[in-house]
């Protein structure tokens, strides 16, 4: 009778071992899925995911510091092109699903060897390091930008961050 249930137990152990791997591997599928259609909203206009080819405009990104949002983590890096249209709208580069955050928010550029961001008019406005701007401004590594519940840090020489010099 013990060996019994000694086997009843074990085919048990099996069963539940079977499907704790299941639904592990359902998981991660799941969240690879999650980040592919995060990662979807993030395109350039020549149809490129955003970031390839961006050698020539200094391998910027955008890094994640704090959000609202559940699109965006902290953590998360976007890499910037030359071009880069932020905002709620479809056509956006980088689609910001925030209610403080207008269609066509702001505008991060490549020019003249610099990266600018552009307020277009937002109705809540653009803040670079705590301060709401009205013009194109120059941008620094280290940079905060607020649109809406989403900060991010502007990093230019990602080769650069967290060293000890």
């Amino acid at each position: 009778m013990l060996n019994i249930a000694i086997m009843a137990l074990r085919y048990i152990f099996l069963v539940f071992l079977l499907v704790f791997i299941f639904r592990l591997v359902k998981w991660m599928v799941g969240d690879l899925q999650q980040t592919r259609r995060h990662y979807s909203g993030l395109r350039q206009k020549t149809g490129q995911p955003a970031g390839v080819g961006n050698a020539a405009s200094g391998g910027a990104l955008l890094a994640v510091k704090d959000s609202a949002s559940p699109d965006f983590r902290p953590g998360d890096f976007l890499p910037l092109g030359r071009q880069n249209l932020l905002g709620r709208g479809e056509a956006s580069d980088i689609l910001i699903r925030d209610s403080f955050a207008s269609s066509r928010h702001a505008r991060v550029f490549f020019n003249e060897e610099q990266y600018w961001l552009e307020d277009l008019q937002s109705t809540n406005g653009t803040f670079l390091n705590e301060v709401k701007i009205d013009q194109p401004t120059l941008l620094a590594d280290g940079d905060i930008i607020k649109i809406g519940g989403i900060i991010f840090q502007f990093v230019r020489w990602g080769h650069e961050v967290g060293s000890a010099n």
